[in-house]
Order: C-alpha cells, then sequence, then structure tokens
C-alpha cells in the first residue's frame, strides 16, 4: 500500500510509536476519548454558530461561516481518511438514532446558511426559499440513506464464492 500525505500527518498525529499517549490500553482510551470529543465539537460548534447568527446577525456571517468551514474540512477529511482503509462507511441499518444525529450534525449548516440569506436579506424570499429546499434536501438525503443501506444488506447477504 502507497503512504500518501495524509497517512504521514494521521501517523503523525496519532503517535502510534511514541510515548505521546503511553501504552496501548492508554493509547486507546485518549483515542476515545479524542473522538468523543469531537463528536460533541462537531455537533455544538455548528449548533452555536446556526442559532447565534439569528439575533446577531450580518457582523457575524463571516466569521461564523470560517469557523464551520474548519469545522467541516477535518469531518470531509475524516470520511476520506476512513474509505481509503476499506471501511464501508454506508451505515447496515438507517434507524431512527442514525436519521436523529445525523439531523444534529447537518441542520446546523442549514440553518446557518438560511440565517445568513436572512441576515443579508431579511425582507427577501431568498431566506425563505432556501429553507422550504433545505427541508426538500434533507427529506431527500433521508431517503438515499435508507436505500443505500438496503443495497448494502442486499450486498451483504449475497453468498461469496469460495476463493480455493
Amino acid at each position: 500500500m502507497t503512504t500518501t500525505i495524509l497517512d504521514r500527518v494521521v501517523r503523525w498525529n496519532l503517535d502510534p510509536d511514541g510515548d505521546w499517549y503511553g501504552d496501548e490500553r492508554e493509547r486507546y482510551r485518549w483515542y476515545e476519548g479524542i473522538a468523543a470529543a469531537a463528536s460533541m465539537q462537531w455537533i455544538g460548534v455548528p449548533w452555536a454558530a446556526a442559532i447565534l447568527v439569528w439575533p446577531l446577525g450580518r457582523s457575524v456571517v463571516l466569521p461564523f461561516a470560517v469557523v464551520l468551514f474548519l469545522m467541516l474540512v477535518p469531518m470531509l477529511i475524516c470520511m476520506w481518511y476512513v474509505r481509503s482503509r476499506r471501511v464501508d462507511t454506508t451505515p447496515r441499518v438507517v434507524n431512527l438514532k442514525r436519521v436523529l444525529w445525523g439531523m444534529a450534525g447537518g441542520l446546523p449548516y442549514a440553518v446557518f446558511l438560511v440565517g445568513a440569506l436572512r441576515a443579508y436579506g431579511p425582507e427577501e424570499a431568498t431566506w425563505v426559499g432556501a429553507a422550504v429546499g433545505g427541508v426538500i434536501g434533507g427529506a431527500g438525503g433521508v431517503v438515499a440513506q435508507i436505500v443505500n443501506s438496503r443495497r448494502r444488506r442486499r450486498l451483504e447477504a449475497v453468498p461469496t464464492a469460495d476463493e480455493d
């Protein structure tokens, strides 16, 4: 397997051969803690921006947009890295918990965008149209997840041929 720049960055960051996180058990616990903290930030920071843009208005749109961008890029890099390691990120089952967590993570970006459009044109219909489009797009996203999940389960159910 070819070592990419992303591989080097991840290896440097996780320090698997160093003593930054201690022994293997301690390192595993640190990774769990870091993953928990990241997932809380991935939910909390976007929601803070999405809520605060409404009362604070135009003056916070650009700084919050930068913060949201800086939250989104590492998440996308994370997905890219995991998929490059041949991990299928399509959920096996789309249940209420998965939908709610997906909404908790994705909805603040849409709420922020609608709030930012409203901050720049409160009398215009653009922000209302964006809100309606966001609802329709979100519903489409849930349907797409359900379809992909069913497709994955069907593929997993197909018996594979022996490679003897």
